[in-house]
């Protein structure tokens, strides 16, 4: 599924120099950088695709090698039967981000609860990752948000309303099932993306000519997603349009190391959420 935004971008790729904080702390990256982190992940198929089960997988690999460098807990069941535990590796990815990545998928095995149940196919990989744990450089932000519904029918349109204890500017990305992730705000129709203290901001607001309208991706019953918000302090004077640009979504791996680069100045949180055909 994707959450499509119904505008026209022409936006072209911008190159823009950034704060000198900004500058001196990429330099220091490597230091917050665990590196070659071991990790595997399996699933077995059962009630989705092979294509699913292939991600969910990878997705657990990702969370088993975040937990190593920052000392969270995940779940380790083979077998899923409900997109809604898909969407606790998900949130993982907020407690650490893998900038780089080597994927090895292993053989094909079988999972087999007992001798009196059917062997079932089960996709294993192992990942090799730079896991890099952010270290806040700020004062806490307090961000809060929420979405109008965590179990989205194909059609649905969402809502994202955020608020925050001061001052800050949000961007809103959706991680989405086909392992993308993509700003969605600030978009070139909606460039006011800053939050007052104890204000509301809402996405996509009334009169604006963008809309989040979820679907599954082609052939999926039900796919797991997120919306990832960041709240940046507001003295910074980066702009998340001269890092990212909207509408164009990016690999995993490829947008964390992105973001990792400016993580220590923001605060961020994970919604995940379902997206089901009738």
């Amino acid at each position: 599924m994707k959450a499509f935004l119904f505008y026209v971008l022409s936006l072209a790729l911008i190159i823009a120099d950034v704060t000198d904080t900004y500058a001196k702390d990429k330099k220091s990256e490597s230091s917050h950088i665990t590196q070659n982190i071991s990790a595997e992940g399996s699933c077995a198929i059962v009630g989705m695709s092979a294509e699913q089960c292939q991600l969910i997988a990878l997705q657990r690999a990702r969370a088993s090698a975040i937990e190593q460098a920052a000392g969270v807990s995940v779940a380790s069941s083979t077998l899923v039967t409900n997109m809604a535990l898909t969407a606790d590796f998900i949130k993982t990815y907020s407690k650490g981000f893998i900038v780089k990545e080597n994927v090895q998928w292993l053989p094909l095995d079988q999972y087999q609860k007992d001798p009196s149940t059917p062997p079932i196919p089960e996709y294993r990989v192992k990942i090799t990752a730079d896991v890099r744990v952010p270290e806040p450089k700020i004062k806490s932000i307090g961000l809060k948000a929420k979405t109008n519904s965590i179990v989205f029918k194909s059609g649905d349109k969402a809502i994202v309303e955020i608020s925050a204890n001061r001052e800050a500017r949000i961007a809103i990305f959706n991680i989405t099932a086909d392992d993308k992730v993509v700003m969605v705000f600030p978009n070139e129709h909606d460039k006011d993306n800053l939050i007052s203290k104890g204000k509301k901001l809402t996405f996509p607001d009334k009169g604006t000519k963008t809309e989040l309208v979820m679907e599954t991706l082609p052939g999926h019953k039900r796919d797991a997603e997120a919306f990832f918000i960041v709240a940046m302090d507001s003295e910074s004077k980066i702009d998340f349009m001269d890092i990212f640009q909207c509408d164009n979504p990016m690999g995993f791996s490829g947008f964390f190391k992105k973001y990792s680069e400016i993580a220590d100045y923001c605060e961020d949180a994970i919604i995940a959420y379902e997206v089901v055909t009738e």
